[in-house]
């Protein structure tokens, strides 16, 4: 994952560039989560609500 742009703080820069941008993948990984659950949780029916005559 890409550091965000922190040109004034050069010390978050530096702990960055050593630690990787911890908060940037957090929400990388909150946003996965809240795609994953939102498919997980999708109760609409598969085929769009057509009609099953039998």
């Amino acid at each position: 994952m890409e550091a965000t742009n922190t040109s004034i703080a050069p010390i978050y820069d530096l702990l960055i560039t050593e630690r990787g941008d911890v908060i940037a993948d957090a929400a990388h990984a909150a946003e996965q989560t809240r795609l994953k659950a939102a498919d997980t949780l999708d109760f609409r029916l598969a085929d769009n609500g057509k009609d099953h005559a039998t």
